[in-house]
């Protein structure tokens, strides 16, 4: 029997077996996807569509966190920037916005006012426009409410001295009460609880270009607003008459409980619609009325008890150049009539015609460098040239005197004298404002123009 050969699965001795190296394993996760050796294709398109929602919820919770951060800024870290600071008091963005918007409030409402009592008067569409685009303070109104840096830049100074003035109130003692806020409010609206019903009067503004140099009551704010382009002619439709204040005359004089209601009524409805209008609460506008008092009580101090004002009689010459002025001065100082002059050479063409007369005026109506140099001219005297934003003037004054003020004209020199106050302490060399570009970004547009009379 032959030996047979016998074989088996070991290796031969000698022999080892060869193992395949084990592939490195992928390190990215989309690696380790596509390495991994499914069974079933649904299982693989299941993974992939595991990462792909892991992908979009990260990328929606970015977003979320951009959102929220984006969001924070606007509410809690925007409102809180300055945008001016006043001897380390800071006006935020939010202050300013809301103020900016009251204003808008305010300019909308004294506008559609004035169309009404234009209306009163039997005036036209087209003389209402007339008067509305030509004639002040109506067009600077307009002018603000469609050119929004005019308006902001207006109110941005006008806080500025706001802040001045509450500083250099405190600093004198000066204390605000509820009851002068109430009272200043009432006034606002034409009422005393202790006579009858005042309704407000506003008075339209002359046809005839008043004289250039004399200024209207001085206004207890900085007017440095640049030079701007004219804004267009508003259109509007006229609609159902809207006043902001009562115009009807009542029948029967009413008593105290009648006027007190009537007041109450106003007021809540008038404050309803400037909350409306400028999303801002009694708060704001009460600080608004604030301010006012605080100006007044300041202008007080400063009078320190007077009760006179300059009065003055004088007549002026106004040319555009300086040349032209000296000229003028040297033929009146030659002999030549002041009246001729000033009716052929005076570009202030309604003292002009009356050979330069302004007769009997207040100094303080004029502007600053024309009430300085007619309160200080020698008598019969040639003054000049005197230069304003309104040109080069030769002046002489005819006489002087010191008058008891009326209600009115007092009011008008303790606003002069507190406007003077703050333009000084403005820019006195211990006084720091600081005014930050950033406003101009925060000028709101809102609420809008509209003219509903």
């Amino acid at each position: 029997m032959s030996k047979r050969s016998q074989t088996t699965g070991m290796p031969k001795a000698g022999q080892s077996k060869k193992v395949a190296a084990k592939p490195e394993k992928p390190k990215g996760a989309l690696q380790q996807l596509l390495f991994i050796d499914y069974e079933h294709k649904h299982e693989r398109e299941a993974a992939i569509q595991r990462l792909v929602i892991l992908g979009v919820g990260l990328a929606i919770g970015i977003a979320a966190i951009i959102f929220i951060i984006a969001a924070a800024v606007d509410t809690l870290i925007v409102p809180n920037q300055a945008v001016a600071n006043v001897n380390g008091e800071t006006i935020t963005v939010s202050e300013f916005e809301n103020r900016a918007r009251l204003e808008r409030a305010l300019l909308n409402q004294q506008l559609n006012q004035a169309v009404a009592l234009y209306r009163q008067f039997g005036a036209t569409d087209e003389q209402i426009n007339q008067q509305l685009t030509t004639q002040q303070p109506y067009s600077t109104w307009l002018n603000e409410m469609q050119v929004p840096d005019q308006l902001g830049n207006r109110i941005i100074n006008e806080m500025v001295e706001d802040e001045l003035a509450r500083q250099a109130a405190a600093e004198r003692g000066i204390v605000v009460t509820d009851e002068e806020i109430d009272a200043r409010i009432q006034e606002y609206f034409g009422y005393d609880p202790n006579e009858g019903l005042v309704e407000p009067t506003a008075t339209l503004l002359p046809t005839e270009t008043p004289t250039p140099f004399v200024s209207p009551t001085p206004s207890p704010v900085p007017t440095e607003t640049p030079t701007l382009p004219p804004s267009p002619t508003p259109e509007f439709t006229p609609t159902e008459t809207q006043t902001p204040f009562p115009t009807a005359t009542p029948t029967n004089t009413p008593d105290a409980t009648q006027r007190a209601e009537t007041f109450t009524t106003n007021r809540s409805d008038y404050f309803s619609s400037l909350r409306t209008l400028a999303g801002i609460g009694d708060d704001e506008i009460r600080r608004y009325f604030e301010i006012q008092v605080i100006r007044e009580k300041l202008g007080e101090s400063l009078m320190e008890g007077a009760t006179t004002g300059t009065w003055v009689n004088a007549r002026h010459i106004l040319v555009d150049s300086l040349d032209l002025a000296n000229d003028v001065l040297a033929a009146l100082n030659a002999g030549e009539s002041f009246a001729e002059l000033a009716r052929q050479v005076s570009t202030d063409t309604g003292s002009g015609a009356r050979g330069g007369e302004l007769d009997w005026a207040q100094a303080s109506g004029f502007v600053d460098e024309f009430a300085d140099a007619v309160r200080t001219a020698e008598i019969g005297v040639y003054v000049g040239p005197v230069q304003t934003e309104f040109g080069y003037h030769i002046i002489q004054v005819r006489a002087r005197e010191e008058r008891e003020l009326d209600e009115t004209e007092l009011s008008n020199e303790q606003t002069r004298r507190a406007t003077a106050f703050l333009d000084d302490l403005r820019i006195a060399p211990e006084t720091n404002v600081q005014i930050f570009d950033s406003w101009t970004n925060h000028v709101p547009t809102t609420p809008t123009l509209r003219i509903t009379g």
